[in-house]
């Protein structure tokens, strides 16, 4: 990103993720690869997951199944849109079957009290964890980092950290699996978007090791082999914040590149600013975009103040 990085002083380069080619896009494509596999391999006639009404992976469960000849239900929680925006108008696009949930905690008591029905009624379904956090899921970056990898060896030796937005923790965790089995130099920085202690060293660390263990990789990752950011959150998930929205609009501006407020705008926010406060002078930065493009029609008054 030639003129960002010109303007921020950093070695800045973008892993453009936005563009995974099915279903709009995003990190969510990489895990939903496996994930739809896994459900196939199985025999399920059916698949459930669950999220806020903006999900990212919600969206992509639900192109996936209607691709692949599956029902759909999702467990949304949330304020709707009405009429449904975003990421919402895409799974109703694809005849997704919506299951209004009240609070967060309620989701997953509500999908798998669902999934006990249906398998009562002689279903075969297919439960996928919010966020596609999981071993299966995480499969899907380490298989993205092996392609990163591969690309940045035609670039100029140079440490290296890759920088980008976590939250259910299966892109981290395929990533570090990922570094970790390539013997590769290149640090790792997440950027929390969400303060739930599911969003945790120690989840990410699990999915990891569940992760090592599904290929045969004889390694232990530890909770100092995480690295997250807590400050650039705001005031929680799905909270834009202030200085997110002006990345977004300067992204924009300057690159062609759009954000969502979500995830990627507090990201990006988290590389202005510690580059504004002088670090990584000497370090090559890859931000990698995880998507999330529909949303961003879902803050249009925000985006447009």
């Amino acid at each position: 990103m030639p003129r960002l990085s010109e303007e921020l002083g950093i070695d800045l380069w973008i892993k453009r993720d936005d563009l995974t080619g099915f279903a709009m896009g995003g990190n969510k494509v990489r895990e939903a690869e496996f994930i739809l596999a896994d459900a196939i391999q199985q025999g399920s006639d059916v698949m459930l997951t669950a999220g806020t009404y903006q999900s990212n992976h919600a969206r992509m469960i639900s192109a996936a199944a209607k691709r692949s000849g599956l029902e759909c239900h999702l467990f949304l929680s949330g304020e709707a849109s009405v009429p449904p925006t975003g990421n919402l108008l895409l799974d109703h696009l694809a005849d997704a079957e919506i299951h209004a949930v009240r609070t967060l905690a309620e989701r997953t008591p509500a999908m798998q009290a669902f999934a006990k029905r249906l398998r009562e009624e002689g279903r075969k379904p297919y439960v996928v964890p919010i966020g596609g956090a999981d071993e299966i899921g995480a499969h899907g970056y380490l298989i993205g980092f092996e392609e990163l990898n591969a690309q940045i060896q035609a670039l100029p030796a140079k440490p290296m950290r890759v920088v980008f937005a976590s939250s259910s923790g299966a892109t981290y965790a395929g990533l570090i699996v990922g570094v970790s089995q390539a013997g590769s130099q290149i640090e790792l920085l997440g950027i929390r978007t969400d303060l739930n202690p599911d969003d945790s060293e120690e989840k990410i660390c699990a999915i990891a090791n569940s992760l090592a263990k599904r290929i045969h990789y004889s390694h232990t990752f530890r909770l100092e082999d995480v690295h997250l950011n807590s400050d650039y959150v705001g005031g929680g998930f799905s909270v834009p914040t202030q200085d997110g929205v002006k990345a977004i609009k300067k992204l924009w501006a300057l690159e062609g590149i759009l954000l969502e407020p979500v995830y990627t705008a507090k990201a990006m926010a988290a590389i202005i600013d510690l580059a504004g406060k002088g670090v990584w002078k000497n370090e090559r930065i890859i931000f990698i975009h995880t998507g999330g493009i529909p949303a961003t029609f879902s803050y249009t008054k925000l985006l447009a103040a």
